[in-house]
């Protein structure tokens, strides 16, 4: 419970530091929207709103403690602001982890939304994650491999990473 509320604090700071009004990330106070937001900006190889879409995640998280999944989210979103983007990435790969968990115990949640794990990301350990549905966008490696990923079905079994 500290570490969520030192982590909240910290993303919270983050968002307080930026007053430039700029490209501000939407939240709509799920953990899913500001999730997708992250996937999408790592896919486009970019940083931008990192931090505040992390304490959009951390926010979003409270009161949900008790869901599955929910503190390996935390975990990932604490580090998502990242200053280099493969540190960015593999606290994405955390983040994805437990949103699978999470939006497997939903079925609504799976609505418009796929199931999609890279083999060859993270040195042919592979990662997988979620995304909206529709084409494949890799977050992991980005234009170098945008599309590369295979896409699974909601009850299928996501492979080791």
């Amino acid at each position: 419970m500290r570490t969520r509320v030192a982590l909240f604090v910290l993303a919270a700071s983050a968002i307080s530091c930026d007053s430039s009004g700029a490209d501000k990330p939407a939240s709509d106070g799920t953990l899913l929207t500001p999730y997708l937001q992250i996937q999408t900006t790592l896919a486009e190889d970019k940083l931008d709103n990192l931090p505040e879409l992390g304490a959009a995640v951390v926010a979003a998280s409270e009161g949900k403690a008790d869901k599955p999944g929910v503190d390996k989210i935390i975990q990932g979103a604490g580090r998502i602001a990242a200053q280099d983007i493969a540190t960015a990435r593999s606290a994405f790969k955390t983040m994805s982890e437990g949103m699978i968990e999470f939006v497997k115990a939903d079925a609504a949640k799976q609505e418009g939304h796929m199931l999609v794990h890279c083999s060859m990301t993270f040195a042919g350990k592979g990662a997988p994650w979620v995304q909206k549905s529709g084409k494949v966008m890799n977050p992991y490696e980005g234009a170098m491999m945008l599309h590369c990923g295979d896409k699974l079905q909601w009850d299928d079994e996501v492979p080791a990473s």
